[in-house]
C-alpha cells in the first residue's frame, strides 16, 4: 500500500512537471529540478515503512508459532493429567464407627430452641445459621437429626427446593431418627414443586413401602392419586 502511495505521489509530481519538460531538458538534468529532492525523500520514507511492515509481519509470524506451541504443550499436559487420574486407583473411604448419640446439653437445647423459633417466625436465614452450627458443633447430639430436618425445612420455606432435597436426604443416615418418614414425605413435595411428577410419585410410594405405619400414609396416597396421569 505504501509503495503504491509513494509512486502515486511521484507520478503526480512528474505529471505536474511535464509542461516544463522541454525547458528542463534545456536547462539541465532532472536532478537539478527543485522538486527532485522531495521526491527522493518520499521514496526513502516509503522504503523505510515497507521495511518496518516486513519486520512486523515476521514478528507476528513468530508470535503465532509460539502461541501454537504453547497450545500444543497445554493440550498434552491436560491429556497426561487425565490419563494419570484414570490410572490412579480410587481409595474407598474408611467406614465410620457407629457412635451413639449423646444427650443434648442445656447449651445445645437452647440453640435448638432459638433456631426453631426463628423457623416458625419465618426468619429462615437466621434459623439456617443456628441449625447448621448445631449440626457441625454437636454432630452426636440427640438433637442433630431434628436440626438436620428443620434445616431442610428452612430451604423448603425459601422455595429452594433442590437444596431442600439435598438436605432432607441427609436425615436418613441418622440412627434411630424419628424424622425419617417426615423427610421422605417432604422429598415427594419437593419434587412435585419443581414439576417432576414421576419422581414425586416415586418418593411418596417409597414412604408407603418403607414406613407403612407412618401418620403420613394417607397424605402420600392422596398425592400419588393427584399426580398420576
Amino acid at each position: 500500500m505504501w509503495r503504491k502511495l509513494g509512486w502515486f505521489i511521484v507520478g503526480l509530481s512528474l505529471l505536474g512537471m511535464m509542461g516544463c519538460a522541454t525547458s528542463a531538458s534545456r536547462k539541465g538534468t532532472i536532478e537539478d529540478e527543485p522538486w527532485y529532492p522531495v521526491i527522493q525523500e518520499i521514496k526513502e520514507d516509503v522504503a523505510r515503512l515497507e521495511g518496518t511492515v516486513e519486520e512486523m509481519s515476521q514478528e507476528t509470524a513468530r508470535l503465532n508459532k509460539q502461541t501454537a506451541d504453547l497450545d500444543s504443550r497445554v493440550s498434552l499436559l491436560g491429556q497426561e493429567l487425565r490419563n494419570r487420574r484414570m490410572e490412579s486407583p480410587s481409595v474407598p473411604a474408611a467406614p465410620r464407627a457407629a457412635i451413639p448419640p449423646t444427650p443434648a446439653t442445656s447449651e445445645v437445647q437452647a440453640l435448638y430452641n432459638e433456631a426453631l423459633d426463628d423457623y416458625h417466625g419465618r426468619y429462615y436465614e437466621k434459623a439456617i445459621d443456628k441449625f447448621t452450627r448445631l449440626i457441625l458443633q454437636h454432630p452426636q447430639s440427640t438433637l442433630a437429626d431434628n436440626a438436620q430436618y428443620w434445616l431442610a425445612e428452612c430451604y423448603y420455606g425459601l422455595e429452594d427446593y433442590p437444596r431442600a432435597i439435598h438436605e432432607f436426604k441427609k436425615v436418613f443416615p441418622y440412627a434411630n431418627t424419628e424424622k425419617d418418614d417426615d423427610a421422605q414425605l417432604k422429598l415427594g413435595f419437593c419434587y412435585a414443586k419443581i414439576g417432576d411428577a414421576t419422581q414425586a410419585i416415586a418418593e411418596f410410594s417409597k414412604l408407603l413401602n418403607l414406613f407403612p405405619d407412618s401418620e403420613y400414609t394417607d397424605v402420600a396416597r392422596m398425592k400419588i392419586e393427584e399426580l398420576s396421569p
